[in-house]
């Protein structure tokens, strides 16, 4: 638990205590399917195919972030 804390303080997201997670996962379906196990010391995420009925995000098709990168190291 204290690594995910870190990991999401780390990102600038919300940061998870065990009462925090354990209300995530009786509420949200999708982190109930994505979780196998967990305690106050770590989680154990299911293994297989649990996320591959997530939806995906669309593909970048306008090249943003090639348009963003040639932005960024433009000098002139």
């Amino acid at each position: 638990m204290d690594e995910l804390d870190s990991i999401m303080k780390n990102i600038g997201n919300i940061q998870f205590s065990y009462d925090s997670f354990k209300q995530a996962y009786d509420t949200d379906p999708g982190v109930k399917k994505l979780v196998k196990n967990f305690d106050k010391d770590k989680i154990t995420l299911a293994s297989g195919d649990a996320g591959d009925d997530l939806p995906a995000g669309e593909p970048d098709t306008d090249n943003t972030v090639g348009a963003m990168a040639q932005r960024a190291t433009d000098l002139g």
